[in-house]
């Protein structure tokens, strides 16, 4: 069980920090997105580093204070959803686990979208 632990973890960090920046990328110019890492760097960086590469991608695509206070913003909010997502399901009685595994989806596809909107 404590590796399917580790790998739900990984996978649900890589997830919602991918969904951060794709949806990041539809709001950005043309200049911009020059700017932004092509698919194997961004890849590669959130392999390696989610939830901690949403700060570099803000600050790559932006190159502002604003850009990085965004990118400081989205890691609270990107790690404040995985520790939510954990207490609740202890608080349900159920294997942290499955509950973000259950929950995940709805989290990336309806909460960040509507977060990234309000901002952007």
């Amino acid at each position: 069980m404590e590796v399917l632990d580790i790998v739900v973890s990984a996978v649900l960090s890589i997830g919602l920090t991918y969904t951060v920046v794709a949806c990041d990328r539809l709001g950005l110019s043309a200049e911009q997105r020059a700017r932004g890492w092509n698919g194997a760097t961004t890849g590669s960086a959130l392999i390696a580093f989610a939830p901690l590469c949403i700060v570099a991608h803000f600050w790559v695509t932006r190159r502002t204070l604003r850009g990085v206070l965004l990118g400081l913003f989205w890691l609270v909010v990107l790690v404040a959803l995985q520790l939510g997502l954990s207490a609740l399901g202890a608080a349900i009685g159920l294997p942290w686990v499955l509950a973000l595994v259950v929950l995940a989806p709805a989290v990336s596809t309806l909460v960040l979208p509507m977060i990234a909107a309000a901002l952007l």
